[in-house]
């Protein structure tokens, strides 16, 4: 977000003569994508009960789109990208991803354990054996 708000401040320096509008345009979209995405990531918020798991992004929340529950023994995957992403398969083809900035190492561990059916794939077959 900093970067893309920095290339829209150089190229504001470049003086009046320099400017012109359609790369500024782009400049500009480009920080209120960033502004964006990041409003969108930092919204995530993970929801656990006895039942099931629920993955909900506030901001989308406000535009409509909430967050289901996926059931425990719904779950038949588990699969973790790279230590920092777990995607979460299901009996009927649904998906629930599981990114989160803070706390991903507390929800891992608590998927790991309450999903005990699920079979482990990805870069937790490694840690977990």
């Amino acid at each position: 977000m900093f970067g893309s708000a920095a290339l829209v401040f150089d190229y504001l320096a470049r003086g009046v003569k320099e400017i012109s509008p359609l790369p500024l345009t782009g400049l500009i979209l480009l920080f209120l994508g960033t502004v964006a995405a990041a409003a969108v990531q930092y919204g995530d918020h993970i929801y656990f009960s006895e039942d099931g798991v629920m993955y909900e992004n506030k901001l989308l929340k406000l535009f409509g789109r909430r967050g289901s529950w996926m059931r425990w023994e719904d779950i038949v995957e588990v699969r973790e990208i790279r230590k920092r992403v777990l995607i979460l398969l299901s009996r009927d083809g649904r998906r629930m991803l599981v990114d989160a900035i803070l706390g991903y190492a507390i929800a891992r561990a608590e998927i790991v354990r309450r999903a005990p059916n699920a079979v482990l794939t990805g870069t937790l077959v490694e840690t977990e054996s």
